[in-house]
């Protein structure tokens, strides 16, 4: 029998591949475009497989598979690559193929050029597939014929799989982006108030219009009912109908006036319809609502449409040179309130603003000497006394001589249109802040998501936050309590110098550092000096001399999955009430992401010395596996020797001298012979033990299991003789492993069965079938059985069941089947018994894929 021994070159290879395949997944981690997933994945086959060049195989829209990717092959072979696959699009349970001599491969002859020319003699596919099938492939190439190892193989596959989810998950992220980019462009750009509420009326979600229309933020309106917002009759009647919708869960459309608490009003035509969550259940109202207001001022004053189409819309007034009003149109009267009879004839500095009257006798000189003046932009005073917008085209009114006697005056209101780019110019500069803050955050994601330095994190969630709030500077202080509890230590700072800091002492264990450290709430404090918390401690009662001046201040807790505090984020400004409400809700979910991010590092760094720890204990087991099987064998050695003079001077004792010795030494004879022949016995099964968990120098070749099955007979045949046992079998397939190794597991198991047989003469059946990439081999027979409750414990070493004089044994055969299995990559296992009803042995073998068993 030939037994292998550990290589370090082995394992060497296996940390080679398992640190490729971290690295892989590390990559995979940091890649935000499909380029860097197909890089990482072939560079990964680089350093886990002796292969020297490979390509990633994509099904492409049309259904063609293209080189997407590849490593050191010439643009001709991509080229002769482009459009083959050994699987078509779709295949499910793909297996790798390998094809040992490429060139000479019929299905691969177009290629054969560019492969010799690439010095390509040998490849392996691996098939890269998810739950609808295949989608494209790996192609491992080789310069020697049949290059591709079995374990190379299991390492493509794994790559191939880790690739398959990492290709998926960025399609489908992108995909679900642009999704989301839409809809909700849809919705910020919509002309009509959208808005979402929940079953007790609290608003969940509105848009910019609704923001606009209604002069309120949505984080004034989120949360908020309508009873909160707006007159109690205008609530009542809105939840009245959110009530209905709820009850008939149906659409229904009302038009509803919503009167604001300054007394103004509005009338929207409105469509509400419920809302049900994933499982189908109702969770709410949406609605979408036009503002037909100024429709509905068109109705109500139909009667002076007609007259304001048959002249105009703008106030039409003429005057003479000293400024008396001549004529007033029905827009006049709309506009400035007054009817004609009570302008004509009155100046028209009635309608000047206080602090423009002189203005108007400026615009009668221009008028007096023939000048008009144009699109004049203005303000009047109304009837009512209000302050409007105008725009004046002034024009001189001449005889029939030519001579200037008044003037004509076209006044339009502009109120509206002012206000409106007053708005827009207020909306402008919240959307030129948005931007500012999307792109900050835009900026953070990424980087919390892929840095792995706990130092970088924190310094650039400090950076970021610093800047979004318009703070004068920010730190981060890490949460560590020393032994008086109550000291933390400056981590990072981010706007000013740290040397401005390292002169004073480390904020302290105060009611206004203490909400933050302890990790109850945001504080914010328009005026710090003012809040009631500061300067009660002691030796400075405040801020220290020289400190940087803080009036606002904004501090968020960073607190971990795990609910641990981490430390908090701190910022200030010279300046008071610079810190807005925005600015805590940003700042809180900045806080959110650090805490993931930094779980993320500490995770990473206690991952990095766990391996270390790891790899240093798989080094000290080995070594101490080596020196046990090392003690076990020159201890079976060396106990057989005298173990057998025991048994040789034992039996001459009784064989010269049986006849001298008194009649009740005889049996203790037997006794001493019996007990060494036992202990002989299981020296031998437990070298033979030792010896199963040592390697065999040779590698273990494709052989017939019937072979083996044949050869672990022959070793029972006595005692298959001696109990009148039938052994059946199917037939068993062939399977990679050492022939001598097969036949000590079958013999070990099936000589169980014949040794723990019933009444009855034992019967024995063995059969195989593939499962899973694995041969699952089972014995049956129709021995006294097992109890369950001992299906474990029976493959443990020097376990039994029985006593020696019941049935004789070391107890240690099934705990070598179990070191044999393993081995190979399997498994061994009690499929089933019970006590009299026989039982089934099952154990696995690798099966060996198609194209390499034949």
């Amino acid at each position: 029998m030939a037994y292998l021994t550990s290589s370090g070159a082995a394992d060497r290879a296996e940390i080679r591949r398992l640190g490729s395949l971290y690295d892989l997944l590390s990559a995979f981690a940091r890649a935000k475009t499909m380029p860097d997933i197909y890089d990482a994945a072939l560079a990964s086959l680089a350093a886990a497989t002796d292969s020297d060049r490979s390509a990633l195989l994509l099904f492409n829209c049309g259904g063609e598979s293209r080189v997407e990717a590849s490593r050191k092959l010439s643009p001709d072979c991509i080229n002769a690559l482009n459009g083959y696959s050994p699987w078509p699009l779709g295949t499910r349970d793909a297996r790798p193929i390998i094809v040992p001599d490429a060139p000479a491969e019929p299905g691969l002859s177009h290629c054969r050029k560019e492969f010799v020319r690439d010095n390509v003699h040998s490849v392996a596919f691996v098939p890269v597939e998810l739950d609808k099938g295949v989608f494209g492939g790996l192609l491992l190439c080789y310069p020697g014929l049949d290059e591709c190892s079995e374990n190379e193989l299991t390492v493509a596959q794994l790559i191939a799989s880790h690739l398959a989810l990492a290709i998926s998950r960025t399609r489908a992220e992108s995909a679900l982006g642009e999704s989301e980019r839409r809809l909700q462009s849809i919705l910020e750009n919509s002309p009509a108030v959208v808005f979402l509420k929940d079953l007790q009326g609290r608003y969940t979600l509105v848009n910019r219009r609704f923001e606009e229309l209604f002069h309120l933020s949505s984080t004034d309106i989120v949360g908020k009912t309508d009873m909160s917002l707006f007159e109690p009759a205008v609530a009542e009647y809105v939840t009245a109908t959110d009530r209905q919708v709820l009850e008939t869960q149906q659409p229904l459309t009302v038009q509803e006036e919503i009167r604001y608490r300054d007394g103004s009003s509005r009338t929207y035509l409105t469509v509400k319809f419920p809302i049900e969550d994933s499982r189908g259940a109702i969770s709410g109202v949406g609605g979408i609502a036009a503002d037909v207001t100024e429709h509905k001022k068109l109705e109500s004053t139909s009667t002076h449409v007609a007259a304001i189409v048959e002249s105009s819309d703008d106030a039409i007034i003429s005057k003479d040179l000293n400024g008396i009003v001549t004529s007033w149109n029905k827009s006049a009267e709309r506009i400035f309130g007054y009817s004609a009879e009570e302008m004509v004839g009155k100046p028209i500095a009635t309608l000047a603003a206080p602090d423009l009257i002189s203005e108007m006798p400026g615009i009668l000189d221009r008028i007096r000497l023939g000048q008009r003046v144009d699109h004049y932009e203005t303000r009047r005073r109304t009837k009512d006394g209000r302050i409007i917008d105008v725009s004046l085209t002034v024009s001189p009114v001449r005889d029939t001589s030519g001579r200037v006697t008044g003037a004509s005056k076209i006044a339009r209101d502009i109120t509206e249109r002012r206000r409106t780019e007053r708005e827009l110019a207020v909306l402008l500069k919240r959307e030129k802040a948005a931007r500012k803050t999307a792109e900050l955050l835009n900026r953070v994601g990424p980087l919390l998501a892929s840095e792995l330095s706990l130092s970088k994190v924190v310094q650039s969630v400090t950076d970021v936050a610093t800047e979004l709030v318009g703070a004068e500077f920010g730190s981060f202080f890490h949460n560590v309590v020393n032994e008086k509890g109550e000291s933390y230590m400056l981590y990072t700072l981010s706007g000013v110098p740290r040397e401005r800091f390292e002169q004073f002492p480390m904020p302290r264990n105060t009611e206004v550092f203490a909400p933050t450290f302890r990790g109850e709430a945001i504080v914010r404090s328009d005026d710090i000096t003012r809040d009631p918390r500061y300067g009660k401690n002691s030796p400075h009662f405040g801020m220290p001399e020289g400190h940087l001046p803080v009036r606002s201040y904004l501090a968020a807790p960073v607190t971990s999955r795990s609910g641990e505090v981490l430390g908090g984020l701190f910022f200030g400004h010279s300046a008071p009430g610079i810190f807005t409400e925005q600015d805590e809700s940003l700042i809180s979910g900045i806080a959110a992401q650090a805490a993931i991010a930094m779980d993320n590092a500490l995770l990473f760094e206690k991952t990095q010395f766990a391996q270390k720890q790891l790899s240093r204990s798989n080094e000290e087991l080995r070594r101490a596996n080596q020196d046990l099987e090392t003690f076990a064998y020159s201890a079976s050695h060396d106990l057989q020797e005298p173990l057998r003079t025991v048994i040789v001077t034992t039996q001459f004792l009784h064989r010269r001298y049986a006849d001298k010795l008194p009649s009740e030494a005889k049996p203790l004879l037997s006794t001493i012979v019996s007990a060494a022949q036992r202990t002989e016995s299981l020296i031998r099964d437990v070298l033979a033990y030792a010896m199963a968990s040592k390697q065999d120098r040779e590698v273990p070749q494709l052989i017939d299991s019937n072979k083996a099955l044949n050869l672990a007979l022959r070793d029972l045949e006595v005692l298959i003789t001696e109990s009148s046992a039938k052994v059946s079998r199917d037939v068993l397939p062939s399977v990679r492993a050492h022939p001598n190794r097969l036949a000590q597991l079958f013999a070990n198991i099936i000589g169980n069965a014949l040794k723990y047989h019933g009444p009855e003469p034992p019967r024995v059946h063995v059969s195989a079938y593939q499962t899973d990439g694995f041969w699952q081999f089972s014995i049956t027979d129709n021995g006294i059985g097992i109890e369950p409750t001992y299906a474990g414990q029976i493959f443990s070493l020097f376990k039994r069941l029985h006593s020696q004089e019941e049935y004789p044994g070391s107890g240690i055969g099934l705990a070598l089947c179990v070191r044999i299995v393993e081995q190979y990559g399997g498994r061994i296992w009690l499929e089933r018994s019970a006590p009299g009803e026989g039982s089934t042995f099952c154990f696995t073998l690798p099966a060996v894929p198609k194209s390499r068993a034949e």
